[in-house]
């Protein structure tokens, strides 16, 4: 598993993860007795079952229930107003693109231990964005041929953590979505983890991941924002991240949602995975539901 979490680096077999895991048990919250007896006995009894699945953006949350993998996803304003719906559950919570920042010189990154990465990049996102940056979650990963961190911006986690505790709500997970959209990229296409260089380009409207591979291992990625939601807007990023690699045959995938153009792709020089049109992930790229969590 790829924690970012302050545990040490480790491989990146699995989940990307934020940080979740906040020290303030010194605050002081609101006991509720009823909730606090409810929560124990469903959890000495087994009963919390598998988790619901989250997508947020900046414009809400998808949710998807466990149990049924053909069952649309629903929209809610956002994940709080999830959670006061429903709880005494488990989730486990993507989020897009758009919500976060990576860095774009991977160079300048230190090949030193975990708190020394972590450091140094949120010195850089500090310079970057300002104050605020001090204190986003951070995501890193490390493996044969790179190292790097991405930032989660548009959540407040210790926030969140604080507003599940009061409805029964428990965090299992945050992690990007686009790290679960590249997984499915490498499995349905064996070419990226044969070829020396490849890249994926996950699509989430405006918002896109560009994610580098060197023999299969996700070496950069790097957050980038189109002009517009469209195809041809797609066609001009994957032209500009692609212009270090003139003459050379490096593969591009693509997949994602999000183009008001997107059911037409024909025009993106890139193996394009289905459609890229639709609000929401397609069927075959929902996050993962069916986690047991007691």
């Amino acid at each position: 598993m790829l924690s970012l979490t302050d545990a040490p680096l480790l491989s990146m077999a699995g989940d990307i993860r934020f940080d979740v895991i906040v020290a303030d048990n010194a605050r002081q919250r609101t006991v509720k007795p009823f909730r606090g007896w409810s929560r124990q006995l469903r959890q000495g009894l087994g009963l919390r079952g598998p988790a619901h699945a989250l997508l947020a953006d900046a414009h809400g949350v998808w949710a998807w229930a466990p149990g049924d993998c053909y069952a649309a996803a629903t929209r809610h304003g956002g994940v709080r107003e999830w959670m006061r719906a429903h709880a005494g559950t488990d989730v486990r919570l993507w989020v897009s693109a758009e919500l976060t920042q990576s860095i774009d010189d991977v160079a300048e990154l230190p090949r030193r231990d975990d708190a020394g990465l972590r450091s140094h990049a949120r010195q850089a996102f500090v310079n970057r964005h300002g104050d605020e940056a001090a204190n986003w979650p951070l995501a890193t990963w490390s493996n044969d041929v790179s190292l790097g961190v991405v930032a989660l911006a548009g959540i407040d986690l210790d926030a969140l953590r604080r507003h599940g505790a009061l409805n029964d709500v428990r965090i299992r997970s945050v992690e990007p979505w686009w790290h679960h959209a590249f997984l499915e990229a490498k499995r349905c296409v064996p070419g990226l983890v044969r070829a020396a260089s490849a890249h994926v380009c996950v699509v989430e409207g405006r918002a896109a991941a560009w994610i580098a591979l060197s023999h299969g291992v996700m070496s950069h990625v790097r957050r980038c924002v189109l002009v517009d939601a469209t195809v041809d807007a797609l066609r001009s990023t994957i032209a500009r991240m692609n212009a270090d690699h003139a003459g050379d045959i490096v593969p591009t995938v693509v997949l994602g949602q999000g183009l008001v153009d997107g059911g037409d792709t024909s025009r993106i020089k890139a193996l394009v995975l289905g459609r890229l049109d639709g609000d929401q992930p397609p069927q075959w790229l929902r996050p993962c539901t069916q986690v047991e969590v007691h």
